[in-house]
């Protein structure tokens, strides 16, 4: 897919040239790196809140037998989840994942709904504007998880729709051409480093470009969280984007600061690193910029056409449950629960907010205007590109 083939407004829809972004799939492929993912924490009995009738769904699930998943994560990210919610229920043995681009994750499942042929028992994808569309159509199922008062705010930021992970952005580094003191923890520090050298980094910057629908996410709730503080929001875009290289995927922005084309990269899916960072860590380092810390909420939710309903919503709820939040970072994603510690491997939410301080979080949710506004961001944001 090429932009010049597109409208604007399909360009910022779409997450297939960007399959890669939010997880190691465009740079991995099948096989996970070393390490990259853990086995399935062991199991832990069902919470005494749950309510006295929830038997009911799981009695409902035996009949359906399999659960179909669509997704924009790889098989592996999903094997320590599976492997946990089949330790729960061993009658659904056939629990199949994909690992779509953002966009088509939403246009497989309309396609097989508009001709009878629905497949999908539950949907996990991070494309904010496919999942604002769907939730206003009434194509996701309105369902109250149990596990909805043991979680934040952002858990459910729309009826049906479920925050699966947090996941966190952050600023990448080569550390073979900069030295410890070149790498600055925040977006602010960055400012005053290519204002001291602005030769040297001269388009040796690089973050997600703002015409697609992830990058357009990062960039606009960042702008908009400055504007709510009552700072300039396009301050920060002033004085980084004519270093900048804007890239449509994870992938190019890796290898060409692996190769030193680019020297940093800022609000990078933390996804696609940490699972390769056995791998990278000769070459690459990162941090999280403590003035700006770009948390991704990667969405959840079951079809209102599900062919599989229960067997649906007993995935969801293990994944928003206590044992099912430590698998999500288990298989390489941002664990959200309070009750979830931070890994070696892994940072929580917790963790990141205790080192960077809530007020310093930018949470990339679900209102970036409309499409006339977010029409005018993009042109105003690429405009500021060197």
């Amino acid at each position: 897919m090429t932009a010049p083939m597109m409208s604007r407004r399909a360009l910022l829809r779409s997450g297939t040239a960007a399959a890669g972004l939010l997880t190691g799939g465009a740079l991995l492929g099948c096989e996970p790196p070393q390490g990259a993912v853990g086995e399935a924490v062991p199991p832990l009995p069902r919470p005494d809140y749950y309510p006295a009738d929830y038997d009911r769904i799981v009695d409902g699930s035996r009949g359906e037998g399999r659960l179909t998943i669509y997704s924009n994560m790889d098989t592996f990210n999903w094997k320590p989840i599976v492997d946990g919610f089949q330790q729960h229920y061993p009658w659904i043995t056939d629990v199949a994942t994909t690992n779509l681009g953002s966009s088509q994750v939403f246009q497989r499942q309309l396609a097989e709904e508009a001709a009878g042929q629905q497949k999908a028992g539950l949907l996990v994808s991070g494309s904010p504007q496919n999942w604002l569309d769907l939730t206003a159509a009434k194509k996701v199922a309105d369902y109250h998880s149990p596990e909805l008062d043991h979680l934040p705010s952002f858990a459910r930021p729309r009826p049906g729709l479920y925050t699966f992970s947090a996941d966190v952005m952050i600023m990448v580094y080569n550390k073979l051409l900069l030295g410890p003191a070149e790498r600055p923890d925040s977006i602010s520090g960055l400012i005053r480093l290519v204002r001291r050298e602005p030769d040297r980094f001269r388009h040796k910057l690089t973050t997600y470009a703002a015409g697609l629908s992830f990058g357009l996410a990062i960039h606009d709730s960042y702008y908009r969280t400055r504007r709510r503080r009552g700072e300039d929001g396009w301050a920060p875009y002033d004085a980084l984007l004519p270093y900048t290289r804007a890239e449509e995927s994870s992938g190019p922005m890796l290898d060409k600061l692996a190769s030193g084309e680019y020297l940093i990269a800022f609000f990078l899916s933390s996804t696609v690193l940490f699972p390769q960072r056995a791998q990278l860590d000769r070459v690459v380092t990162w941090k999280f910029a403590r003035d700006a810390t770009p948390l991704f909420q990667r969405g959840m939710g079951i079809p209102a056409s599900s062919p599989t309903p229960n067997s649906g919503r007993l995935m969801l709820d293990y994944v928003l449950s206590r044992e099912g939040q430590q698998n999500v970072a288990q298989g390489g994603f941002t664990p959200y629960r309070d009750d979830v510690p931070a890994s070696a491997a892994h940072p929580s939410f917790a963790s990141i907010r205790q080192q960077v301080g809530s007020d310093d979080l930018v949470m990339i949710g679900y209102d970036f205007g409309s499409q006339q506004e977010q029409d005018d961001f993009v042109e105003q944001w690429e405009r500021r590109l060197g």
